[in-house]
């Protein structure tokens, strides 16, 4: 055969004088790039579809849940439970456009004046023990998030919503440690005895 004969087969065409392989020159090989293309587009365009878009902050009006029971116990004697009715009822003692926030002695007027303490009970069995007032003048409170839960937390009265947006420096923010209870199941109260 001279050097650069052509050698035809059905489905395969290759010129002997060129180097490549036949493989390379079969239309199958020609149609690999583009099929692999395709298929990795589509790939990208299944992961677009799982990317979601940011859901929207909560709105200012949260309602107060409907079926909120909260146990109360002063000193191991039970005590009406804390309802979503009695918060609808009741003042906040700190509000703003976004939070909600009542005493724990606002609600629960046997707690008294200070030297009390307020333990709050999750649903799951844990709990924190707040002192009534706190050593740093924070009170606790039963505090309505934007999500719409009730949680018992802390706050100083003085600056009950602390701003935290622009706080603190890129990466190095403290955030905010204080300990919360949610959701809250019951709220035990212990006077302390002289």
């Amino acid at each position: 055969m001279p050097p650069h004969a052509e050698v035809r087969v059905p489905g395969l065409e290759m010129d002997l004088g060129d180097s490549a392989p036949a493989c390379y020159n079969s239309p199958v090989a020609r149609w690999v790039p583009t099929l692999c293309l395709v298929l990795g587009c589509s790939r990208a365009s299944e992961e677009g579809v799982a990317k979601q878009w940011a859901t929207p902050p909560p709105a200012k009006d949260i309602p107060i849940p409907v079926n909120l029971d909260i146990a109360i116990t002063v000193d191991g004697s039970a005590r009406p439970s804390i309802t979503g009715h009695n918060l609808r009822v009741a003042k906040p003692d700190f509000a703003d456009d976004e939070h909600r926030a009542w005493l724990i002695p606002t609600l629960v007027p046997e707690v008294g004046p200070a030297g009390n303490s307020i333990e709050a009970v999750s649903g799951a069995g844990v709990s924190v023990k707040f002192a009534h007032p706190a050593a740093d003048g924070r009170e606790p409170v039963l505090f309505l998030t934007r999500r719409g839960d009730v949680i018992v937390s802390t706050l100083d009265p003085r600056d009950p919503f602390p701003r935290y947006h622009g706080q603190g420096g890129r990466l190095r923010r403290a955030g905010d440690s204080t300990p919360r209870v949610s959701p809250v199941a019951r709220i035990e109260i212990t006077h302390t005895r002289p």
